[in-house]
């Protein structure tokens, strides 16, 4: 029986310095070597992403954007897209400016280059992540006074970023549309603040890794995560475990719950089941 397993990268498989550590990454190469069918599924998109996974020997489909795009890192393509519509892009924008929301919209222009068009910064959470990015040299962010541009591009998704009072409205108006998928969750890094993203119906990670699943031609799945948006993949997997450090509700309907992000816990278990 080959076996896929699927990684959630923050609060999962990145620590809470935001990087892999050595010793997971140590394990992970080796695994993979030998033959470990791994892979990851993070809401990070390719260009966030990218760096934090260098040293790392993958050989199978990437998934980003929570299944926006499902990548090979072989071929150094992508071979899975699913975008949201002009349409309901205007749709979601326009909602969220009603409720006093500061939309994020991420693109790609006619070259495929990668942008990220905001209003300003608002928050600390909007500050932490924006201002975040920018220092470590993120070029995809782009102030603006309209959304009007971004609106003649591919449009990946849709993120608004407070606390989850003023985000609910938006959430309640959108959760159950049968064209879009809204990803709503607490920021990890910044306590108090959620995110709410909105993407095509497809661009869920159940679907993401179902796909690779049947792409690799595995018989069965095991996933592992933390926060909300890794309960569709949960439901996807014949095991699912969460990190110690994991949301309740994630932990709730786990298989088991592992050692926490800062104790290597995804590759602990991955090495301890090789064994």
């Amino acid at each position: 029986m080959t076996t896929l397993y699927v990684s959630d990268l923050d609060g999962t498989l990145l620590n809470s310095r935001q990087v892999i550590s050595e010793e997971s990454r140590a394990i992970l190469n080796e695994l993979i070597d030998d033959g470990l069918q791994f892979t990851i599924a993070t809401a990070r998109s390719i260009d966030s992403a990218g760096k934090l996974l260098e040293g790392i020997r993958f050989k199978l489909p990437l998934i980003f954007i929570n299944g926006v795009f499902i990548y090979d890192p072989i071929a150094k393509r992508t071979i899975k897209s699913n975008l949201l519509s002009a349409r309901h892009a205007l749709d979601v924008i326009t909602a969220y400016e009603n409720h006093g929301l500061r939309p994020l919209v991420y693109t790609l222009d006619e070259n495929a280059v990668p942008h990220i068009y905001y209003k300003g910064i608002y928050n600390e959470s909007e500050d932490n992540y924006i201002t975040g990015r920018l220092q470590q040299g993120d070029s995809r962010f782009k102030l603006v006074d309209s959304y009007e541009e971004c609106l003649r591009q591919s449009i990946i998704t849709i993120n608004a970023i407070d606390t989850q009072e003023r985000l609910l409205p938006a959430y309640e108006a959108f959760y159950d549309h049968e064209a879009m998928t809204c990803h709503f969750g607490p920021d990890i890094y910044t306590p108090g603040f959620h995110w709410l993203e909105i993407a095509d119906c497809h661009a869920n990670k159940r679907e993401a890794v179902l796909f690779v699943k049947q792409y690799v031609g595995a018989d069965k799945l095991v996933c592992f995560g933390d926060n909300l948006n890794d309960l569709s993949m949960f439901e996807a997997a014949d095991e699912k475990y969460a990190v110690s450090n994991a949301h309740e509700q994630v932990i709730q309907v786990a298989t088991a719950t592992i050692l926490s992000n800062e104790q290597h816990g995804v590759a602990a278990f991955l090495h301890k089941a090789r064994l």
